[in-house]
């Protein structure tokens, strides 16, 4: 039974380059090179013609680069996946083509191993990034956890009943004052010492004013 090939495009204005990338994959059984191009502009011109499944585009080219490349691919032929070969292993580039759309993004660093498993993951709908790059995107995710971590949600309710314990009301004087039970009073306690992640009132009171909550 023959091999269904993964028809490839490529576009990278370094012409050596662009002569190893294509003679290792026309050396792949699975894989075939419908067209290369120096040029951005080019290859989106040509996918009516080529009708590939993966584009491999470098990010620095002239007329058009990967980014914009990548946005207008995936705008016009959502079909087609896009893979990104670059020498950037900075988080603003990576971002960049992340949201333009790219499904894999591969150091030009790389070795031949790591490029066809990238290809191979995007054929299967898989994405896939370059061992560096996975390492970037985890300690930058760490960082905005750490300096976004967001602050439990309150209610309305729990606000005021918050307050009114910080006044040191009873459970049935609050009830009283909020033309509530004092079983819901106190199943507003436990939920507000849960969210906050403390054991006893005095923490979560101690909580609530560390963080301007009351």
């Amino acid at each position: 039974m023959a091999v269904k090939k993964t028809r490839i495009v490529i576009a990278d204005d370094h012409h050596i380059l662009l002569d190893g990338l294509t003679a290792l994959l026309r050396a792949q059984e699975d894989i075939t090179v419908a067209g290369t191009y120096s040029d951005g502009q080019l290859l989106l011109d040509g996918l009516p013609h080529t009708r590939p499944d993966i584009a491999l585009v470098d990010i620095s080219m002239p007329s058009l680069g990967g980014g914009e490349l990548t946005l207008r691919i995936r705008q016009q032929h959502p079909e087609i996946a896009v893979i990104a070969l670059s020498m950037h292993d900075d988080t603003t580039h990576i971002l960049e083509m992340m949201e333009a759309g790219v499904s894999a993004y591969v150091l030009k660093s790389a070795n031949d191993r790591q490029l066809l498993e990238a290809i191979r993951a995007v054929r299967e709908g898989k994405m896939y990034f370059s061992p560096e790059v996975s390492e970037k995107m985890a300690t930058l995710a760490m960082q905005q956890k750490q300096e976004h971590r967001e602050l439990p949600r309150l209610t309305a309710r729990e606000t005021e009943i918050l307050r009114l314990i910080a006044q040191e009301c009873s459970n049935a004087e609050i009830a009283a004052q909020l033309f509530i039970s004092e079983r819901t009073v106190e199943t507003h306690r436990k939920n507000m010492i849960r969210k906050t992640n403390n054991r006893t009132i005095v923490g979560l009171l101690k909580y609530a004013m560390d963080n301007n909550l009351i």
